[in-house]
């Protein structure tokens, strides 16, 4: 399916932190509303066992996020960000080139401000993680853009790109995993201590992980983001607290400030003192995020096949 029948715009990346405390956000924006997300088939659930990729080392870099080696149809490495909340896997220019992705117009990219840039879009043949030999399933298309980062030469959404496999990121011991739903299905019947197995909430047409607060309110798991809970505010910052100037792939730019952390729930899991922050100059429809800094001492479980999330300690 072409990209532009799928999104509009996406992805915020973050160049330019001020005030003394980096921060990355990722959160797809302005989805057309002509795609329901994929859902799996009754015969794509009793087809033949999948093979699963070998478990990955990631490290974790402030200002950047969770970065994983990547390989590109076979050449590489280059450095991917692992982001839950992009809506779209992105290669730079310079990955396109070297992995011959061939590429044609695509849709406009922004971020949390709203502007927006031209981008363009390719058709990844394969895409393998830690080592060259340790492929994902399928091939994947993509957003070409030069607003990443120079020293990040990609962002890859693993909801949008594993398909149906299920995948693990635990964040304590930097691993990324991944499992068969079929096999090993998350259930709410099946609580884990200390943490819980919630609704796969999804909103527009991408596969983005919503999870829905004590408060009913929804928001979206970002390990893209080393904010922790972010809220959008519409008025300007409070000049008393650390304000970080956060500049995006469209060329806009908005505002995050910390302010007193909060309690929220997640079904059974309750996050006691949150970070907190308040994010300006944002569009109206910008998501709540959950962000690294909320996320940190968990491991994060994704089963697409039934839409469910476990957010549990590391063991």
């Amino acid at each position: 399916m072409n990209i532009k029948s799928k999104i509009t715009t996406a992805v915020v990346i973050v160049v330019v932190a001020v005030g003394g405390r980096a921060v990355s956000l990722g959160a797809a924006l302005h989805l057309l509303p002509q795609r329901k997300p994929d859902r799996a088939r009754p015969a794509e659930s009793a087809a033949r066992p999948i093979a699963l990729p070998h478990s990955v080392t990631f490290r974790e870099v402030r200002g950047r996020g969770l970065l994983v080696s990547a390989w590109i149809n076979s050449t590489g490495p280059f450095t991917f960000a692992i982001d839950t909340g992009a809506g779209i896997t992105i290669i730079s220019p310079r990955v396109a080139a070297e992995a011959a992705v061939p590429v044609r117009e695509g849709p406009s990219v922004a971020g949390l401000s709203g502007a927006t840039a031209s981008a363009r879009e390719g058709t990844v043949q394969t895409i393998a993680l830690g080592t060259s030999q340790n492929r994902l399933p399928a091939r994947t298309q993509v957003i070409v853009s030069n607003g990443l980062p120079r020293d990040l030469d990609g962002l890859l959404d693993p909801s949008e790109m594993f398909g149906q496999l299920g995948y693990s990121i635990d964040i304590p011991h930097q691993e990324l995993s991944f499992f068969d739903p079929r096999e090993s299905a998350l259930s709410v019947r099946s609580q884990p201590a200390g943490g819980a197995v919630v609704s796969w909430q999804q909103q527009g047409n991408t596969r983005r992980p919503f999870v829905t607060l004590s408060t009913g309110e929804q928001a979206l798991i970002d390990t893209g983001s080393s904010l922790g809970l972010a809220v959008r505010d519409s008025g300007p910052p409070s000049s008393a607290s650390r304000s970080s100037a956060v500049h995006d792939v469209g060329g806009g730019s908005v505002s995050a400030h910390r302010v007193a952390p909060r309690t929220v729930s997640i079904g059974s899991l309750v996050l006691r003192n949150v970070p907190t922050d308040v994010i300006s100059g944002a569009t109206s429809d910008a998501p709540i995020l959950l962000g690294l800094t909320a996320l940190h001492p968990f491991r994060l479980r994704f089963d697409p096949l039934h839409r469910l999330i476990e957010i549990a300690p590391s063991n």
